[in-house]
């Protein structure tokens, strides 16, 4: 068995649409859901982490507060974003 390096960082690259999809999934569907109570103690733990690294690239990216119109329209620009890319598992 090979000793994986489990604190090692990774680094993904993903469009900002994307990025903006998961990060709204992760904060806003996922957050206070009855589902969130199935999870465990990790599994909460690797969402919240998940959250804050979209939550720091969107920054990154510039992506800063907005109005909850702004964030509704951009969620939906990026929402037909996403679905300009294609993805094998949905054949």
């Amino acid at each position: 068995m090979s000793e994986e390096n489990l604190s090692q960082e990774a680094s993904l690259t993903l469009p900002v649409g994307h990025l903006l999809i998961i990060w709204n999934i992760l904060s806003s569907k996922l957050s206070g859901s009855p589902l969130n109570d199935e999870f465990t103690g990790e599994e909460k733990r690797a969402i919240w982490a998940l959250e804050d690294l979209c939550e720091n690239e969107l920054l990154n990216n510039g992506i800063t507060a907005k109005t909850e119109k702004e964030w509704n329209q951009i969620i939906d620009r990026a929402t037909e974003f996403v679905k300009t890319i294609p993805a094998e598992f949905l054949d």
